[in-house]
């Protein structure tokens, strides 16, 4: 055949010829069948690498094989062609070495006419092999036989945190870059990756410690075809939390073993299966003596079925328990242990396992006990010392409120121990207060407490007391084994006690203020001659307490200036002149407002402090004075003085001090009121102060008279120039007939000793009227004035006028002669105030409700009828008087029935013919002045 026949058969043939270069694998051959299956100009193929062109995994490998030499002289396989569209060409090839040219390879490819079945294969395969790798939870990597990487699943860049813009790059350096940058240890990383070669045979195995602190387990294998290795596996698992479980199973189990606790894990029916050596040493018992035995074997004695119930109640509930517990040794001694238990549950909250950890305190326990006894009981005597009285005192009080019984607190103090002790030594002391404490224990009850607080005092707690008595007898018994003779040595010692006892819950106090009061109480004893018991009060004690406190905060008061005077004006009331005031403390306290002198007077009362605030009202109400006669207002004040200030022996040079103060002030503007029950307790004193003060100029008047038990002899010995009637006689003797005689007989004693008389608490136009006709025109009350600030008393002066019922005729001077209808009027308001009474208080009786029988209806028949008879206005009262008993008695008759409103709505048509009377008799008197006066 010529070259042309040859030539023409090689590019004109179906097959397509290839010549390719074994060492560069480069084209230099190609036929033009090439051309026509592949799309590709035999320009473009000349020089290019057959794997451009040959994409079949197996032609990769196939051509890596040849690079290295290892390829054979002749190979039959399916060949996968790229072409220049695109698209694969699949062919079935022969490759051969040429003898005349050993270098290079010749391939006769013969397309299959099945292109696209193998498109539809290659890409079966390659879904199926990416199914696989993301299929695992390992990361995987697949490298070629240069390292290359040629795939890797999702967990893989997962596991590494591979970043999307360096997946993205292909690029296999900045990926393995980025590899090794994870690394705890780059270089280290680097190092052993170099050392798996990726076309050995060798499987490997290590551990990678990446920087977060995970660990990854590194795997990897030869991937073969055939018996021809073609590249490698690599296999990541992150086992950091096995790793973990490892690391803490290691540690758990060198705990079990080496743990200073003794551990012991039984089954769920409480059967040992597992104990560790420690609970050998402890026990006695070795492993296999307790295995699937009960804990039951431990058990020492000494605590009941009950401690175990409440024990495994709380592993039921709560699933642990812990507290202290004695078991017994194999060996039959006892040890304490401090003992936990926990239970293992599964899943479902089924128990499992029991897990006992304990620990041996029995060398604690003793020492405890040591120390307690050192902490709670007193070294010389051996008794309970403060510490422990406390524990036993709150628990009695807790037992007292629990059973409703007393108990005692008794404070003994040995009376002259400190003599005995300088005299015969400490030594001899110290052996008496033991001989002693001994014997005043033996003096109490079982169930009671002696202790002793330190040197010679000592505390008694006496529980479940029934009776007064029975504590008595208890007490009596201490102070006789106190006072008994005690013998030291060569001398014979006989001391006393004094006792302080306070009572719970009578006094009902904490612990520690039981303590103090009965302190408190044993002072007492002492200051009362010693060897005797005191009783301390819990109400006087808080008596004390507060009226200490309130002193305190009035001293405040009074240096802060929160005390005012206010000013009650005194008035004539038949001229209707004011004829001074009365100065009236007032506390202005910043939280509870103007507070009256009764609220904190008698507070300070007999003290130094009530000389403070006497002299701070004298000193004020002068100045108050100076201040409104230089307004042009000149007017006489009276200042309360108590007796205790009165008596004090400087009283007489500071009252001229503060005289002097006002020069201004005449004294005889100033006067001073004293109680008359305080002027009588020391009368020649008082006596001889007022004569002093009146020297001065000072005028003096006795308040409150007629409420002390004053004789004619103590009056003509007090040279007061006033008597103040009482207000609690002036308010009531409208209606009660023994008051009006009271004022009545002051005021004749005010006219038999020439002294004027003034009267307190007018809070009425009628007290002014009755006053008026018993012959006293000076009165003071709230029906005249109330107490007023001192800015506003200029004011009132100013536009002050009587009442005009006072100018009546009939009150224009003292009716003796017509005294009979005063008094009748009054028994006549006393009546209707029984009869109010009786219809809100059924305890108390109706008066009398025949109009005959009644006090005003026999003056009306009796001495009325004969004075007045043949005066048209008494007949007018008469009639009055039967309408209103008319009144009453169907009044009485509806409350009787329960019908209550009734007879209340009644009682105002009742109320106004008691007025109509009472004007009546007030016409009645006016008439028989004015008759009187005529003749």
């Amino acid at each position: 055949m010529s070259l042309i026949q040859h030539t023409l058969l090689l590019d004109h043939g179906n097959e397509m010829l290839f010549l390719v270069d074994m060492e560069t694998l480069e084209i230099r051959m190609a036929n033009g069948a090439v051309s026509r299956h592949l799309g590709f100009t035999r320009e473009a193929l000349i020089g290019r690498q057959i794997t451009d062109i040959e994409c079949a995994l197996t032609d990769v490998f196939f051509w890596e094989e040849v690079r290295q030499g290892i390829a054979p002289d002749e190979y039959h396989a399916e060949a996968s062609y790229l072409c220049a569209d695109g698209e694969l060409l699949t062919a079935s090839k022969t490759i051969v070495r040429p003898h005349d040219h050993p270098d290079s390879l010749v391939i006769c490819a013969v397309p299959n006419g099945q292109l696209r079945h193998t498109e539809n294969a290659l890409a079966d395969a390659s879904a199926r092999l990416r199914a696989t790798l993301e299929a695992t939870a390992d990361g995987i990597l697949l490298v070629d036989r240069n390292g290359s990487i040629v795939n890797m699943n999702r967990q893989f860049s997962g596991l590494w945190r591979i970043p999307e813009d360096v997946l993205l790059t292909n690029d296999d350096a900045a990926l393995l870059d980025f590899l090794a940058s994870r690394a705890r240890d780059p270089a280290d990383y680097r190092r052993r990756l170099a050392a798996i070669r990726p076309d050995s045979d060798e499987e490997t195995q290590d551990l990678v410690h990446l920087i977060d602190d995970r660990i990854l387990e590194r795997k990897s294998r030869p991937a073969r075809q055939g018996r021809l290795i073609i590249g490698r596996v690599f296999s990541f698992t992150d086992i950091t939390e096995r790793k973990k479980t490892e690391t803490r199973l290691k540690l758990a189990a060198s705990v079990f073993s080496h743990a200073h606790e003794g551990i012991m894990i039984t089954d769920a029916a409480a059967n040992i299966v597992e104990v560790n050596d420690t609970f050998t040493r402890i026990t006695g018992f070795s492993r296999e003596e307790v295995l699937g035995k009960n804990p039951r074997i431990l058990r020492s004695g000494r605590h009941d079925e009950a401690f175990y119930k409440a024990m495994w109640h709380d592993l039921e509930t709560h699933g642990s328990w812990q507290g202290e517990i004695w078991n017994r040794r194999k060996n039959g001694s006892l040890y304490a242990e401090h003992l936990s238990i926990t239970a293992v549950n599964d899943v479902d909250e089924a128990t499992l396992h029991y897990v006992a950890l304990f620990s041996d305190i029995t060398d604690l326990k003793d020492h405890q006990q040591q120390l307690e006894r050192l902490a709670h009981y007193d070294a010389l005597t051996g008794i309970p010392n403060r510490v422990l009285l406390a524990d036993r005192l709150h628990q009695a009080i807790a037992q007292s409120r629990r059973h409703q019984r007393s108990l005692a607190l008794v404070y003994l103090d040995i009376d002259g121990f400190k003599e005995v002790n300088d005299a015969h030594g400490h030594e001899t002391g110290d052996q008496l207060l033991i001989a002693i404490a001994q014997r005043l224990r033996d003096t109490l009850r079982e169930g009671d407490t002696l202790a002793r607080l330190g040197g010679d005092e000592f505390v008694a707690v006496l529980t479940d007391l029934e009776t007064r008595n029975e504590c008595d007898a208890v007490l009596s018994r201490l102070l006789q084994a106190a006072a008994s003779p005690v013998k030291i040595r060569q001398h014979t010692l006989q001391l006393s006690a004094s006792l302080g006892v306070t009572l719970f819950p009578q006094d009902n106090s904490d612990a520690d203020t039981l303590l103090r009061h009965a302190d408190q109480a044993m002072y007492q004893a002492k200051q009362a001659g010693k060897n005797r018991y005191q009783l301390f009060d819990p109400e006087e004690d808080r008596l004390t307490r507060t009226h200490q406190k309130s002193l305190r905060r009035i001293d405040e008061a009074l240096a802060n200036n929160e005390f005012a005077l206010f000013f009650q004006p005194k008035v004539n009331m038949r001229t209707g002149a004011v004829i001074g005031a009365e100065a009236l403390i007032r506390w202005q306290h910043p939280e509870r407002g103007v507070l009256p002198p009764g609220e904190f007077l008698p507070l300070i009362e007999g003290s130094e402090l009530a000389i403070r605030v006497g002299d701070w009202v004298i000193a004020t109400a002068l100045a108050q004075m100076l201040a409104w006669k230089r307004q042009g207002l000149d007017l006489a004040v009276s200042v309360n003085v108590a007796a205790n200030h009165l008596q004090q022996n400087d009283f007489l040079p500071r009252l001229r001090n503060m005289l002097a103060a006002v020069p201004e002030i005449t004294p005889d503007r100033l006067e001073l009121e004293v109680v008359e029950s305080a002027a009588l307790e020391g009368v020649t004193q008082i006596s001889q102060l007022i004569e002093d003060c009146q020297a001065l100029g000072v005028r003096f008047s006795l308040d409150d008279f007629g409420t002390g038990y004053s004789s004619l002899t103590y009056l003509r010995r007090l040279p007061a120039s006033v008597l103040k009637i009482d207000q609690s006689f002036v308010r009531d003797m409208l209606w009660d007939l023994g008051d009006l005689a009271i004022v009545e007989g002051v005021i004749g004693l005010a006219t038999a000793f020439r002294r004027a008389v003034i009267a307190e608490g007018v809070e009425t136009s009628e007290h002014g009227e009755l006053l008026l006709r018993l012959g006293c025109d000076l009165a003071q009350g709230y029906g005249i004035a109330r107490p007023m600030p001192a800015d506003e008393l200029p004011g009132w002066i100013a536009g002050w006028r009587p009442h005009p019922a006072w100018s009546d005729p009939r009150n224009a001077f003292p009716q003796r002669d017509e005294l009979p209808i005063t008094y009748a009027e009054v028994d006549h308001r006393n009546w209707m105030k029984q009869l109010e009474d009786a219809l809100v208080a059924p305890d108390i009786a109706h008066p009398e409700l025949d109009a005959r029988k009644c006090r005003f209806g026999q003056w009306f028949e009796g001495e009325g009828k004969r004075r007045y008879g043949q005066a048209p206005e008494f007949n007018a009262v008469g009639s009055l008087h039967s309408k209103v008993h008319e009144l009453a008695r169907a009044i009485v008759v509806l409350h009787a029935k329960g019908e209550t409103g009734a007879a209340m709505q009644r009682l105002g048509e009742l109320r106004a013919l008691r007025d109509a009377l009472i004007a009546g008799m007030n016409a009645l008197g006016t008439a028989a002045v004015s008759r009187r006066t005529a003749s």
